[in-house]
């Protein structure tokens, strides 16, 4: 498989050029904003404070957020300057990215300790002060069996495209659990790909690993094999996007080739640079780039 990598001038550089490239020069050689703060927290403090002023922004109007579960540190942070300058939220419509199903590819129940609905409930929504919360019936689940509902919903309210997404990127750079689609006998064209909606998928092998380590001390057997994603369509089609690395030097490759990868669906966080236009036609995208010293530095190998 061909790896093209390029700066935003277009010229070719090599994957040691961009593992090599020192962090200082990352936003300078890829044309894309890269915010590199000292801690987490720090970057947390920051989303919740574009999440306060994308909702202030419409005085009152719809808001609408693509949300993710990874990195959730940032909603107790908004939750709490929601308390603080009385922000009203009730207007905001929220999409989860995606939903773990279980073997036989129902919806694993909100009491599932790997529920992001159950995330959610417990350490976002719940949080904000019921005067100043939106209704439940405006925060959008995705479901086994709702995949229709929530492409419908967003047609109706974000038919141009959501205010924010928050995205994170995992090693085989899928966003959501949009990963490569092609596996085995299944062969997806990139055209395809870019069309692709809420739908059901199998959740690969080092996704599997890295949930494994992040959410369940290592034990693969308690991550759900299966999951339900909203698709490339609809997260590249948002007005504004801020990528979260934030898990530590395991994401230094996926921040790098995020940045440098040619845009492909063999890598699709590489695809988040475009934007989706509702006539299908792709333009850059409002991207931001957040990490710590731990994520943005180079890539290098070492004996454990």
């Amino acid at each position: 498989m061909e790896r093209v990598y390029l700066d935003k001038d277009d010229n070719i550089m090599t994957k040691k050029e961009v593992q090599l490239l020192p962090p200082e020069q990352l936003q300078k050689r890829s044309g894309v904003p890269v915010n590199i703060l000292s801690t987490t927290d720090a970057i947390y403090e920051s989303i919740a404070d574009i999440m306060i002023e994308t909702v202030l922004s419409k005085k009152g109007g719809k808001v609408t957020m693509i949300l993710p579960v990874g990195p959730v540190g940032q909603y107790p942070v908004f939750t709490r300057k929601v308390k603080e300058k009385k922000v009203n939220c009730q207007n905001l419509w929220t999409f989860n990215m995606d939903e773990f199903l279980d073997r036989n590819g129902r919806t694993i129940p909100e009491s599932h300790p790997m529920s992001f609905k159950g995330e959610m409930m417990k350490n976002f929504f719940n949080l904000i002060p019921a005067e100043l919360r939106m209704p439940i019936s405006q925060m959008f689940f995705p479901r086994h069996d709702n995949m229709e509902e929530i492409n419908s919903t967003f047609d109706k309210h974000a038919s141009e495209g959501v205010d924010l997404c928050l995205a994170g990127v995992g090693p085989e750079g899928h966003f959501a659990f949009n990963e490569d689609p092609n596996f085995r006998h299944v062969e997806v064209s990139e055209e395809e790909f870019l069309t692709d909606r809420t739908r059901l998928v199998l959740v690969n092998t080092s996704t599997v690993d890295m949930d494994a380590l992040v959410a369940s001390c290592g034990d693969r057997s308690d991550v759900p094999p299966f999951a339900v994603t909203i698709g490339p369509r609809d997260v590249l089609m948002a007005k504004r996007t801020e990528v979260i690395f934030f898990a530590g030097k395991f994401q230094r490759t996926a921040l790098r080739e995020t940045l440098f990868r040619k845009p492909t669906m063999r890598f699709p966080g590489s695809l988040l640079k475009l934007r989706r236009k509702k006539d299908g036609s792709l333009e850059p995208q409002n991207l931001t780039i957040w990490a710590t010293p731990q994520e943005a530095g180079m890539v290098t190998s070492q004996t454990i």
